[in-house]
């Protein structure tokens, strides 16, 4: 008998997988999936979050008087802060709670450009006018300064704590000393200007 007619034919291995990935690989995949999902809805919750800024900044550009732009900045305000808070503010209230949401530094700029404008908002031209004894384009423009201040520097909220159960403004002492602050700075002002003319 012949020894080689025995033998088997050749016969070739198994097809290898196009794509023989080690399980590490695997796992470095699914934490870049993770990553990503992770990156896009922070991106997302970024522009959600600065929608209404940028909407307030174009209605503010278009402003044309004082009412407007407190108007805008109190739609601002309900954009980003609990009803219950901001709802109800006018006048030194106001001007106030802006002022108490923005950095310290720009607290006395924010209070110099808006001056007296959140009382006189719905005065008569007259009566503003011979309140502050300046143009009346002057003063819009320098209270539209204030709002862009405003805007650009305290929108969003850094701080989380506003929110209906852990308010800013729970305690009465708190606003009333911050308008006290507001109407010392505004009679400061007033003053330089009178010294000025």
């Amino acid at each position: 008998m012949d020894p080689l007619a025995q033998l088997k034919d050749i016969h070739l291995p198994g097809a290898v997988h196009n794509y023989p990935i080690a399980p590490g690989w695997w796992l470095v995949a699914l934490s870049l999936l993770v990553l990503l999902i992770f990156v896009g809805l922070r991106i997302r919750r970024y522009i959600v979050k600065h929608k209404a800024k940028k909407q307030a900044i174009k209605q503010l550009a278009n402003a044309n008087d004082t009412v407007a732009v407190v108007n805008t900045l109190k739609w601002a305000l309900l954009a980003y802060f609990p009803r219950s808070q901001v709802a109800h503010l006018s006048g030194n209230n106001l001007k106030a709670f802006l002022t108490m949401t923005l950095p310290t530094k720009h607290q006395e700029s924010f209070q110099q450009l808006s001056a007296n404008n959140f009382n006189t908002v719905y005065q008569s031209n007259k009566q503003a006018i011979s309140q502050n004894e300046a143009p009346s384009n002057v003063i819009e423009a320098e209270f539209t300064q204030a709002a862009k201040l405003w805007l650009n520097q305290a929108l969003p909220p850094k701080d989380e704590s506003y929110s209906d159960d852990n308010s800013l403004f729970t305690d009465n002492s708190t606003i009333s000393s911050a308008i006290v602050q507001t109407e010392k700075s505004a009679l400061k002002s007033t003053e330089v200007i009178g010294a000025k003319s």
